[in-house]
């Protein structure tokens, strides 16, 4: 059963400390900007990485998937452009990418199988992952981006929502993030990755984060990653907890403290006293592609990072 937006804000109103639901959702709440005032309006939904008002199986999702299957090995995803099957791109595990500071937590990488792959055109790379308690998943998909950013698509899924949060108490969570790369204009396919740390005010109802060490890799058939540059660090603005879930906006700044990126960021805490987050962020803006191509037409093109992060609780954990 899903819940979406306006039933979950009308039938969850709890805030004593501990405790968790079996609930399976899609939604979000709160919203936030840099250092938001009280007055802030919430994000609105079509700038999430899921508007949380469509279904693919037994997700929610955004973007040009319509169906999501995934049998612990292999991922099936149904509606994307070009993937060379019309009932459904079949992705297969690919690499792992690990985090030095990720408490376990490991992303699986899959690319799909497509029969007679055209270089620049219809090769999608999707991350997948689910917290080691199977609380929550999340996960995205992208093509080489051709037009636009190319074709994408975003999911969760979350089968045991800290509805009850805890009220008192400053609290440290970290673990990884991984995503795609994609241009506005040249065909092409990175995948990112970064270490996240986020600080949650549960007596005031907030939190705020980053994502740092964000790394640009070329990944090949064979699944080897090859360091190609990097990203700055993703500022995770000041977002509001409402309901076990929060949604706010992202920033990257260069060394001049000029802003470089621009996006939003959704998330839930999951399990017992609120001990995971899990999330997705899509953030926005210029990328120098002489870090990665020797001999580009053109140096600067605006890129979009979408990906998922999760974090587990690590210190003054409720």
């Amino acid at each position: 059963m899903k819940l979406h937006y306006a039933f979950l804000a009308a039938t969850i109103l709890l805030a004593a400390c501990g405790g968790a639901s079996d609930t399976d959702i899609g939604g979000g709440g709160g919203g936030g900007g840099e250092n938001p005032g009280p007055d802030t309006p919430g994000i609105d939904p079509e700038d999430l990485p899921v508007t949380g008002d469509e279904t693919c199986g037994n997700f929610v999702c955004s973007g040009d998937v319509s169906n999501i299957t995934f049998d612990g090995t292999t991922l099936t995803l149904t509606g994307l452009p070009f993937d060379d099957d019309p009932l459904g791109a079949v992705f297969t595990y690919l690499t792992t990418v690990t985090g030095t500071s990720s408490e376990g937590i490991d992303y699986d990488i899959y690319e799909n199988q497509d029969a007679a792959p055209i270089p620049g055109f219809n090769r999608y790379l999707a991350v997948h992952k689910t917290t080691d308690g199977d609380e929550i998943t999340v996960g995205v998909a992208a093509i080489e981006g051709y037009a636009e950013f190319g074709y994408s698509g975003a999911w969760y899924d979350v089968d045991d929502l800290t509805t009850t949060i805890p009220t008192l108490g400053l609290v440290e969570y970290t673990g990884d993030y991984a995503g795609t790369l994609t241009f506005s204009g040249p065909g092409l396919l990175y995948l990112t990755d970064g270490e996240v740390a986020m600080e949650v005010d549960f007596t005031d109802s907030k939190l705020k984060g980053f994502i740092t060490d964000r790394d640009v890799y070329s990944v090949d058939g064979a699944g080897t990653l090859t360091d190609v540059g990097d990203l700055n660090t993703l500022v995770l603005n000041d977002a509001v907890i409402t309901d076990g879930s929060f949604e706010g906006t992202v920033t990257s700044r260069d060394d001049t403290s000029a802003v470089v990126e621009t996006g939003t960021y959704q998330g839930f805490f999951g399990g017992p006293s609120a001990a995971v987050i899990g999330g997705l962020i899509q953030a926005t803006g210029d990328y120098d592609l002489s870090q990665a191509e020797e001999n580009p037409n053109e140096d600067v093109f605006t890129a979009r990072d979408l990906g998922a992060f999760t974090a587990n609780c690590t210190d003054a954990c409720p």
